[in-house]
């Protein structure tokens, strides 16, 4: 498989010199041409389906973006070792923001838009949704210590879309699903034994996977009734997950440290049974999104003085027949 590696445009230079952008934490695309990006570096929009950025917002704590039309944008901004968030909202494509639920937000770690749901995952504090595109919303006490949010918006059951919130307590994973829309939540047990929970990804309502330290993977086709349990060719932490619905997809894992740079994203096509490494070297990436398999993108960042962020894109041209 074939990628493009490309950044938004910064420049590095020690000694206060240049202007790198520093990493990226997320990506969403509206299709295959329109994206926004985020990260300590800036936010930033593509028009060319990621070669090429224009930055919208200045360096900052920019953790998640999502996109809900092709001129609608919703923003976490977060405050390390503060226990402040701010959600923001533009609909003229980033030329003025709105701040929701301002001075409410204590957390910054997850945004999730999928049809009318708007989700804000909190960590250690309140959480916040809305079912009706942002207009109300209702704080939700139930998800403490939570990581990573999925909503894979593939079926609307009676009550709402089905969520799942990934978690930890007293570093021991926790698994939680909502068949209402996050008004009532359930416990999904969980295998014993398991190292601290990193990244969370469900294709469809059912089929999921959970990543874990020491590059071990829990994967259910049955919505968490069964689990099984498989291994990278590695043992570093799982950054990010992405999978399409016939069980093909990605698992990136921790490579930031630059003075023992090694494998950075792996491939699998039977569900995470057997992995290929794809990418290695000077690469982490910290988000994977993916159109099926006609368009993927990886975003995070170079290790190195200084970093710099980093955007890999799965080269459709030069990948015609996918194996």
């Amino acid at each position: 498989m074939l990628f493009d590696l490309v950044n938004t445009g910064g420049s590095g230079g020690g000694f206060g010199l240049g202007k790198p952008h520093f990493h990226l934490w997320d990506i969403d695309c509206w299709d295959e041409q329109i994206c926004w990006s985020c990260g300590f570096g800036g936010v930033f929009k593509s028009v060319d389906g990621g070669y090429h950025w224009q930055t919208v917002k200045e360096p900052g704590g920019w953790y998640h973006i999502q996109l809900t039309a092709k001129e609608e944008i919703w923003l976490l901004e977060g405050f390390h070792g503060e226990a402040k968030g701010r959600l923001w909202h533009s609909t003229d494509n980033g030329q003025s923001w709105e701040e929701i639920l301002p001075n409410q937000i204590k957390g910054f770690g997850g945004l999730i838009c999928k049809g009318s749901v708007r989700f804000v995952l909190c960590n250690d504090y309140p959480s916040w949704i809305s079912i009706d595109q942002g207009k109300t919303w209702q704080k939700i006490n139930k998800l403490f210590g939570s990581l990573q949010a999925s909503i894979p918006g593939d079926v609307r059951l009676e009550n709402g879309f089905m969520i799942y919130v990934l978690g930890h307590k007293q570093e021991l994973p926790y698994l939680l699903q909502s068949k209402d829309g996050g008004k009532s939540w359930k416990e999904i047990k969980l295998p014993e034994g398991l190292p601290y929970p990193r990244s969370l990804f469900f294709a469809t309502s059912w089929m999921g996977w959970i990543g874990f330290g020491q590059g071990k993977i829990l994967a259910t086709t049955d919505g968490g009734g069964s689990w099984q349990l498989f291994q990278l060719p590695t043992y570093k932490e799982i950054t990010a997950l992405w999978f399409d619905q016939e069980g093909r997809g990605f698992a990136a894992v921790e490579n930031d440290n630059y003075l023992k740079l090694a494998d950075a994203l792996y491939r699998t096509d039977d569900g995470g049974r057997s992995w290929k490494l794809i990418l290695s070297g000077a690469k982490q990436f910290n988000k994977l999104l993916g159109f099926e398999l006609k368009r993927f993108w990886a975003v995070g960042f170079s290790p190195g003085i200084p970093q710099n962020d980093l955007i890999a894109i799965l080269n459709a041209k030069e990948n015609k027949i996918l194996p």
